[in-house]
Parts: structure tokens; C-alpha cells; sequence
């Protein structure tokens, strides 16, 4: 099943109708864009959330495709957030990279065009995976605009609400009052528009004569109002395909630090089966978080360049890997309630087989009418004598059961039957530590026969044992999607056909006029094939300070205008500034003064 959802950009239909004088009608280049989704698990609403959609997030061995044990890693709750994405795409460079190419029409009366040539990813799911494709787009459509006001800080800029009122393919949202109104009371989550967008325009000049560049955010919610997220029943259907789990690669080899220089038991390292050996594991730990973060230490974290968070060091999303657990439920390492502690804290084969033959055995005894005491003893010793004679097995086997049904007992005197159950998943671990202790040396703490322990290798199908390599399934956690959307677009326009010069005959720099300028110049130059035109602005240190064309032109002599504006359109102080102008593979470059 492919179900279509989000789209990954869905910044190209969002522009206002001037509820002012103020003009924003250009051709306009979209160059950066930074876009954030939270996906929030929601209740199940549609037919669709019946057929595949799941609050859990599981694995399976020995594949998803033909899986003969699956568990549950993660279980989420209504209102959890799963994940926030944030996709910072701050320059041309990288929305081309993404393969993101938008140019729009932008008119005043109300009405948008995406030009032919326009891209955008969206992502669409197959099978509960979540995968990201970049389709072609055209459109017309129509857009809405609100309230406005200059800025105090900077005249040339003005900013008012804007929204989408038609459109076939993306979704809807309403022009704010910025003027009159307030986020989270007139718009915003929780609000009657809780899909909303404002734009700020960038002039030439205080006057707003000509527009010169555009960023544009809005926020928009899963629902009928944005039409993103819902069935043609206007019921929530989306969802969050989930094909590989949080993970990491150093839980494993941190833990067997600790355990040989920090553990107070200095048998348990010696003890286990994986420990000491020559060979690092590749395979990273599911579930795992990461390596502590040590403010001291920088090799114990690093920082998102895009949000400047401190995260954990290691950590990776994984399709496959182990089910290691030194702590447990409790969240102590090595404290006593670990249910892998037979088998070195690894989900192994071994764990596998005790752990479906100990519930298995137990419901059949007590089906046949036997005692519960008797069950337990009977289903202990059904794990044990795999490991060792039916005389020692028999003994392992009634002090399992005995300690099982005392546990179980006072557990039901403190909190009922229905809370305890628990107890008894505690079977399997128990019996095989039963046999595990039958060959521990009482003075040293040694254990002589590691046969129960078979962590030191990866699963061997000609023995039966080893460690298990489980694979994340495709899960369809089902959500509804927050999306924040920042843009910033050029007017193109700004590139001025010289009608009147002669027929281009070569690719010509003839540079800028005014020289020295304040506050507009214009760079004039020639190409005498249809080309990939961009021209970057750079300090006198060489540092990019914005990109004022990129994209096609046809042959002809050209005038692009600069306001001695920074790609953000603040305005850059008084100074020597380079210019550089590429068609195709072709470059020219000249250099101006700012005076004011």
C-alpha cells in the first residue's frame, strides 16, 4: 500500500493578498528554506489507522519479513511526541542538494503561479516506511492577506498575514492579524486559526517601491482545516513510517569498561560470555541512548549545528541490531532485576527458547489441573533439563518454582492478582539462572561451564545458540503533524534585460554603475548562450554576503540590481565589496564601494 502524506516543502503556495498599498508582485527564486515537523501520536480515528496504524514500535527475529519472535521496544501514549524533525536547507547549495528548484509567479490581484521547472520533496510512506521523493510541480492558485505594519527597526521592510485560499495540492491556511490580534489568542495552536502565516517584504527603499525579497513563515496542524493529514472522509489517516529505531554503538563497549574498571564485582566481567574478547562489536545495542553527556569531556557529546543542542555522542538510527539490557526496568545496571542476566544482558537464543518454553509449559500444567506451585516447578524444570540431568534439573527446578510462588503470593496479598502477573514472567530468567549457578564455584564466585551464557557470539544456526540480531519493523505510529515553515525568496526581476544593447557575442563583465553607489548599483553583463546565471556578493574578507541571481537567462545583456542588502535583506555597512558572476562554468568578477 503507498499512502501519500506530508509534503517535505510545501513552501511554494503560501503568499497574501495585500490588504495595503504595499506591492509584492515579482517573479520570485526561492534560495533557502528551514522546516520543522513534530509528529504527535494521536487516537485512532479512520478505517485506514484500523488496517495498519499502531502506537508501537517493534522488532523481529530473525527478519520482518519471516519473523518467528517479535517484541515491542517502544510503546508510545497519546500526545507523545515522536520525533521532531528539523531540516535546515540555509543556502542554494543545499536545497539543491535535496533536489528543491522553486520559481513563482506572485501577482497582486490575488492569484500564483508555480512556473514549469519547479520541484519539491514530499514524502510518501509504502509498506510503514517513510521515504522522501521529489516530484515536478505547476499550479495556479489563489492566496488571502491580512493586516500589516513597517517595521520601527528598518523602513524598508514591511510585515503582514497571509494564507493559501485555493489549491489543489497543498494545504490551507489563514492570514493573521498581525496588527490587532496575538499568538495563541486571535491565531496559533489552540486557536480558531490554528493554520496561520505572516510574510515580511523586503523594498529597495523606504518609499516600497520595488520589492526585493520575501520570508515567509506559517504553521499548519493535520485536519480538515489544512486539508493535510485526512481521508477523503475528512477522517485523521496519516502516519509516521517508522523503519529503524534509535540506537547507538558504544553501550555495549562503555559497559564492559565499567564492568573491568568501575563494578565492585570484579567476577562479573571475568564471568560473562562476551566480555574480554579481541573483536568490537559492529552491530550497535537498539534502544540504547548514547554515551553520557560529560560537559568536560567533548567526546561525549556534540551539538546540532542547526538547533545548538547538546546530544549524546553515538547514538545512530538502526534497521538492525541487539536487545541489550544491563538495567532493567529500574534503571540500574547489574541491580538483580535484569531478565537477560543469564545470558550476559544480550536477548539471545538461548533467552528465546527458556522464554517460550517456561510460559508455554506452565499454561498447559495448569490447564491439566495442577497447582500453581506445581506449574511453576514443572515448567523450571522443562528449561532446565535442557541444560543438564534430569536429577539436577529436578532439583534446580522445585527451588525455582518455590521462590516463583512465594514471590507470586505476596504480591497478591499487598496488590491483587490482577497487578502481579509480572511476577511470573520472571520464569525463564530464574531457571536458567538456576542451572547458571549449579556450576559457580561458591568460594570464588567463578562460573566453571558458561553453557547457559551464549552472548559471546552472534546466533549460530548449527548449534542453536548465540547472540540474536533483531530487525526493526515497518511500524505505522499514527500521527498528527505540526509543520513550521520558514522561506526566503528573490524577486528575479531585479535582473533587467538591456533591450537595447547589441546581440550579445561572448560572456562579457562590464561592471556596475553607480561606482561608488548608495543605496542601488547595478552589474551589468552579457551572455551569448541561453545559461545558468548566479551572482554572489562577498566582504572584502571574502565571506558570502548574498546570492542577488541563480537561474536561467536566455542570451542578452543584463542589469542586476543590488541594494546593498545581506541574503536576510538587512542592509551591510559602508565598504569595499566583490562581486562574482558565473555563466555555466564561465567567471567574471569585478569589485564596488558602498558610501554612505
Amino acid at each position: 500500500m503507498i499512502k501519500s502524506i506530508k509534503l517535505f516543502f510545501i513552501f511554494i503556495f503560501a503568499f497574501p493578498v495585500l490588504a495595503t498599498a504595499q506591492s509584492i508582485q515579482a517573479n520570485w527564486q526561492c534560495h533557502a528554506a528551514i522546516v520543522e515537523y513534530t509528529h504527535v501520536v494521536r487516537e485512532f480515528e479512520s478505517p485506514e489507522d484500523e488496517e495498519t496504524g499502531s502506537h508501537e514500535v517493534t522488532v523481529s527475529w530473525p527478519s520482518s519479513a519471516s519473523p518467528l519472535y517479535t517484541r515491542t521496544v517502544t510503546s508510545y501514549e497519546i500526545g507523545d511526541t515522536i520525533t521532531v524533525q528539523l531540516v535546515p536547507l540555509v543556502n542554494e547549495q543545499l536545497l539543491a542538494l535535496f533536489g528543491v528548484a522553486m520559481n513563482v509567479d506572485l501577482n497582486d490581484d490575488g492569484t500564483f503561479t508555480i512556473n514549469e521547472g519547479s520541484t519539491y520533496p514530499t514524502t510518501e510512506a509504502e509498506n510503514c516506511s517513510t521515504y522522501a521523493t521529489v516530484p515536478a510541480v505547476s499550479e495556479d492558485g489563489t492566496w488571502t492577506g491580512g493586516t500589516g505594519f513597517t517595521h520601527p527597526d528598518d523602513p524598508n521592510k514591511y510585515s503582514m498575514g497571509w494564507g493559501i485560499s485555493l489549491s489543489d495540492v497543498f494545504a490551507q491556511f489563514g492570514a493573521a492579524d498581525l496588527v490587532g490580534g496575538a499568538y495563541g489568542v486571535d491565531y496559533g495552536v489552540g486557536t480558531d486559526m490554528e493554520n496561520w502565516g505572516m510574510v515580511t517584504v523586503g523594498y529597495n527603499d523606504e518609499a516600497h517601491t520595488t520589492p526585493t525579497d520575501l520570508e515567509i513563515f506559517w504553521e499548519a496542524h493535520d485536519g480538515t482545516a489544512s486539508g493535510l493529514g485526512i481521508n477523503d472522509d475528512g477522517q485523521l489517516s496519516d502516519f509516521f513510517g517508522v523503519f529503524a529505531a534509535p540506537s547507538d554503538t558504544v553501550t555495549i563497549g562503555n559497559t564492559e569498561m565499567y564492568l573491568g574498571y568501575v563494578h565492585p564485582d570484579t567476577m562479573l566481567w571475568y564471568n560473562l560470555g562476551w566480555t574480554g574478547s579481541d573483536e568490537s562489536f559492529s552491530i550497535p545495542a537498539i534502544g540504547a541512548g548514547g554515551n553520557t553527556v560529560d560537559p568536560t569531556d567533548p567526546n561525549s557529546f556534540q551539538v546540532d549545528p542547526a538547533t545548538g543542542d547538546t546530544l549524546p555522542s553515538g547514538t545512530v538510527l538502526a534497521n538492525n541490531g541487539y536487545l541489550f539490557d544491563p538495567a532493567a526496568a529500574d534503571g540500574i545496571p547489574f541491580s538483580g532485576d535484569e531478565p537477560l542476566a543469564a545470558t550476559g544482558y544480550f536477548f539471545t537464543y538461548n533467552f528465546l527458547e527458556a522464554g517460550g518454553i517456561f510460559p508455554a509449559v506452565l499454561e498447559g500444567l495448569l490447564g491439566a489441573g495442577l497447582g500453581l506451585e506445581a506449574a511453576l516447578t514443572g515448567a523450571a524444570d522443562s528449561v532446565a533439563v535442557l541444560y543438564v540431568g534430569a536429577d539436577t534439573s529436578a532439583g534446580i527446578a522445585a527451588a525455582v518454582g518455590s521462590a516463583l510462588y512465594n514471590d507470586y503470593i505476596a504480591c497478591v496479598g499487598a496488590y491483587g492478582e490482577e497487578a502481579c502477573a509480572g511476577v511470573l514472567e520472571a520464569g525463564p530468567t530464574m531457571a536458567l539462572l538456576g542451572v547458571q549457578q549449579t556450576f559457580t564455584d561458591p568460594a570464588t564466585g567463578e562460573i566453571l561451564d558458561n553453557r547457559v551464557d551464549d552472548s559471546g557470539w552472534d546466533y549460530d544456526p548449527e548449534y542453536g545458540t548465540g547472540r540474536l540480531v533483531f530487525e526493526v519493523d515497518n511500524s505505522c505510529i499514527i500521527d498528527n503533524t505540526t509543520q513550521r515553515v520558514q522561506t526566503f525568496w528573490t524577486n528575479t526581476a531585479l535582473a533587467e534585460l538591456d533591450e537595447n544593447a547589441p546581440i550579445a557575442n561572448s560572456f562579457e563583465l562590464m561592471g556596475n554603475y553607480p561606482n561608488p553607489f548608495n543605496p542601488e548599483t547595478k552589474i551589468k553583463f552579457s551572455t551569448e548562450r541561453d545559461s545558468n546565471v548566479e551572482v554572489t556578493i562577498y566582504s572584502l574578507l571574502g565571506e558570502k554576503v548574498s546570492t542577488i541571481q541563480n537561474g536561467q537567462l536566455s542570451a542578452g545583456t543584463y542589469n542586476i540590481s543590488w541594494f546593498g542588502q545581506d541574503q536576510s535583506g538587512n542592509k551591510v555597512p559602508s565598504g569595499v565589496y566583490f562581486y562574482e558572476v558565473r555563466s555555466d562554468n564561465r567567471t567574471a568578477k569585478g569589485k564596488m564601494l558602498l558610501l554612505k
